[in-house]
């Protein structure tokens, strides 16, 4: 009896160690795309945003998030994936992943991308909940909204947030890089643009001009080029030149305009190259280059 008793005892004890559960173990992360375009939230202006998803992977670390819940002023609040990019002077521009409403705020009672929490669990519990809702990972294609003029470094992290209260963004689940930078480009307005120098009198014709105004809109400040295929000066006939300018730079050379929308003017100079009496006139294409 005594050889069987001393001959068992280590296997129970092996069998009792194989059975123990695992403890939570989870990492966190985000990860915008650099697919950037405006934003549907219209307020503040000059928002823009990106597609991008969140992730919630159990990797087998216990307790990376350690402590509670932080609810600030509250009991209860959300928890989610939020963009939180810093702009000029430091500052943290919060707002819920996939918030699209105007004002974005309102999204901070609760959003398709998050789940409600409380001061007493602790944020392995947090993460538990948020994956029984939402599975390991989400995606969205208007995922992470930030300023496309004032964010110095766009960064994605996860977060509490409630209203009354605030965002509480949780230590070591930031994700950092240089902001998604949309392609600039440059709309003009209006229709066909006629320069009519009326009628002129010969020996009278070097140094007339005559001007339109047009509004041209851009992503943000830009240098453009305006070619001409027939070349500047163009020639009317009759022994006639028009030399074309854009806010007073010749068209082949470059012109800086600034983000947003502004008037420009563009003006056409005539040059008498021995002019005889007669109509003259000319159609062109007016070539704008982004550079």
């Amino acid at each position: 009896m005594t050889f069987c008793f001393s001959f068992f005892r280590p296997l129970l004890a092996l069998a009792l160690w194989a059975v123990m559960p695992a403890a939570s173990a989870f990492l966190l992360s985000t990860q915008a795309n650099n697919d950037p375009r405006p934003s549907p939230i219209t307020s503040p202006s000059g928002l823009v945003v990106v597609s991008g998803s969140a992730t919630a992977t159990d990797n087998g670390i216990p307790n990376q998030y350690p402590g509670k819940v932080v609810c600030i002023g509250r009991n209860g609040c959300n928890f989610g994936p939020v963009a939180s990019p810093f702009l000029t002077g430091g500052f943290r521009f919060n707002i819920v992943m996939n918030c699209v409403e105007n004002p974005p705020a309102n999204c901070q009672y609760g959003a398709d991308t998050s789940v409600s929490v409380n001061n007493g669990m602790t944020w392995d519990q947090a993460i538990i909940a948020w994956r029984a809702r939402h599975g390991n990972s989400i995606s969205r294609y208007n995922a992470y909204t930030y300023s496309r003029d004032n964010t110095r470094r766009m960064c994605t992290s996860w977060a509490t947030y409630a209203i009354p209260g605030g965002f509480y963004l949780l230590p070591g689940a930031d994700s950092c890089g240089p902001p998604p930078i949309p392609p600039n480009q440059c709309n003009v307005g209006g229709g066909p643009i006629v320069l009519d120098h009326g009628p002129l009198k010969v020996g009278e014709i070097t140094g007339k001009t005559v001007e339109v105004t047009r509004q041209i809109t851009c992503t943000r400040t830009a240098d453009v080029m305006y070619t001409l295929a027939s070349g500047n000066p163009i020639n009317l006939g009759n022994g006639i030149l028009s030399t074309l300018s854009i806010n007073g730079v010749n068209v082949g050379l470059v012109t800086r305009f600034p983000g947003g929308t502004s008037n420009f003017k563009i003006t056409s100079t005539l040059t008498d190259q021995g002019a005889v009496a007669g109509p003259f006139s000319k159609t062109i294409v007016l070539i704008q280059y982004l550079l």
